[in-house]
């Protein structure tokens, strides 16, 4: 029996976007949601340049691609990979030619060794650095803290993805291969992995998916579920997790567009039609947007994930680091020998780089001190009552537990004007507690069974959804 429903008032933070047709370099530098609590959702954010052949890395405003001199200082040797960027500690990591791991503070320019003779590095969500050399020897960097990890990994990997509690999942391609999860504190603990395609896995670490001919086949990497396998009858070829983990695009062979697979009922769900089939997928960070490349021709098309509608087809070179939407919600890319920012809906031009495209980029929220020098003024909120789309007003689910009490306790704390909130017993015993927010002007209650989730809108936690009704 459904618990009662409990009206309550609570902030809910909405996302907009102004996209002028034919904009310049010289138009509005940022993409940013703001409410009476401060800026929240789409984040200022930069470019970082770096030459492939070496040297001071160099720093433009997005979305006018304008560069701001001297905002950065330390030389770099010549970069292959860049690996990501911390923002919280201000770090730039990238592998050089020579597989050096390095460092850089972008604060402080100076540049460290963080490993050498790397194979794989990659960032945690917490923003860890993990990196295993060619002797399998894992190392990890957190908080400024380096630390070499006593025991081995057991296998150079295929895949190597960060996870919760500084712990990393990878891939190693033995015979037969293995599925490897471990942390600097335990040994690693490894599973039998029937390997044939591509490999996800969510932000967190929590879920890997795997391909194989007949479907997709879902793993957790600490043993807590059992495995599951949704059958797919196009051919899987590559996977991608929205960000909060909730679905699985799936490009197929066999088929035009792409599937969709809800990780909680395992089962496919509608999916999302494109003009041609897809060989890779990316998922903005925040879930709105989603770019697909066809299995040839140098297109990226661009999907908007919540109402599953086609934006438009981008040409563009395809690499590790771009194409790319930026945190400020910008689609960077490379055009021609030009890198271009532009807006994902009407793929209307922002800023341009000349000769940008033979270097590597990097995305960052980081902002140099001063930080307001080098974005501009964050565009205002598009009103609630405007954010309605074909498909009905977007629910944004807020929290999830078990806990009644904590719960209502947690609404209650956040009550403020403007905004209709409700709390949702759960539909069955031992089911979640769930806080939901609305547009104030929307009167119709939700109709949805909330514990099926729709659509995925945000990264910030996994336990923010939004509902569509």
């Amino acid at each position: 029996m459904r618990r009662p429903i409990l009206l309550l008032s609570f902030a809910l933070w909405g996302c907009g976007s102004q996209a002028p047709g034919g904009a310049t370099s010289q138009a509005n530098d940022s993409q940013a949601v703001r409410t009476s609590g401060g800026p929240v959702g789409r984040v200022p954010a930069i470019a970082i340049r770096l030459a492939a052949r070496g040297g001071i890395p160099r720093l433009y405003r997005l979305p006018s691609l304008t560069e701001v001199p001297d905002a950065l200082r330390g030389r770099l040797p010549p970069v292959e990979r860049v690996v990501g960027v911390d923002p919280e500690a201000a770090f730039l990591y990238v592998r050089t030619a020579k597989h050096e791991l390095l460092a850089l503070d972008l604060e402080s320019s100076r540049a460290d060794t963080v490993a050498t003779d790397v194979e794989q590095a990659t960032l945690g969500p917490d923003g860890t650095l993990f990196a295993v050399d060619a002797k399998k020897k894992v190392v990890s960097l957190a908080r400024r803290a380096r630390l070499a990890w006593p025991q081995p990994l057991g296998g150079v990997p295929r895949d190597l993805f960060g996870a919760a509690d500084q712990r990393i999942v990878a891939v190693v391609a033995q015979d037969p291969p293995r599925l490897v999860t471990a942390g600097a504190d335990q040994p690693p603990a490894s599973r039998t992995l029937e390997l044939g395609g591509d490999v996800a896995a969510t932000r967190w670490g929590d879920l890997v998916a795997v391909a194989s001919d007949s479907g997709v086949t879902l793993i957790d990497p600490l043993g807590r579920r059992g495995v599951a396998f949704v059958p797919i009858a196009d051919h899987p070829r590559a996977l991608a997790f929205s960000p909060s983990g909730h679905r699985i695009y799936v490009a197929l062979r066999g088929g035009l567009g792409l599937a969709v697979i809800d990780r909680y009922a395992h089962e496919e769900l509608d999916g999302v039609a494109l003009p041609s089939a897809a060989a890779t997928i990316r998922i903005d960070p925040l879930g709105r947007w989603l770019l697909a490349r066809p299995p040839v021709g140098d297109t990226a098309w661009v999907v908007d994930l919540p109402i599953k509608r086609l934006a438009g087809g981008f040409a563009t070179t395809w690499r590790l680091d771009l194409p790319v939407v930026t945190p400020n919600g910008s689609l960077l890319a490379r055009q021609g020998p030009d890198v271009v920012a532009v807006t994902p809906d009407s793929l209307a031009l922002r800023g341009r780089v000349a000769g940008g495209a033979a270097d590597l980029w990097a995305v960052t929220s980081w902002l140099p001190r001063g930080g307001s020098r080098y974005t501009a003024q964050a565009a205002p909120v598009t009103a609630a009552g405007d954010s309605v789309g074909p498909e009905g007003p977007l629910y944004v689910q807020v929290s999830v537990s078990q806990n009644q009490d904590w719960s209502q306790r947690l609404a209650q704390e956040g009550v403020v004007e403007q905004v209709k909130h409700q709390l949702r017993g759960p539909a069955q015993p031992h089911a979640l507690w769930r806080h939901h927010d609305r547009p104030v002007d929307q009167d119709r209650m939700i109709k949805h069974e909330v514990d099926q989730p729709l659509l995925d809108l945000s990264a910030a936690t996994p336990t923010v959804r939004a509902l569509r009704v």
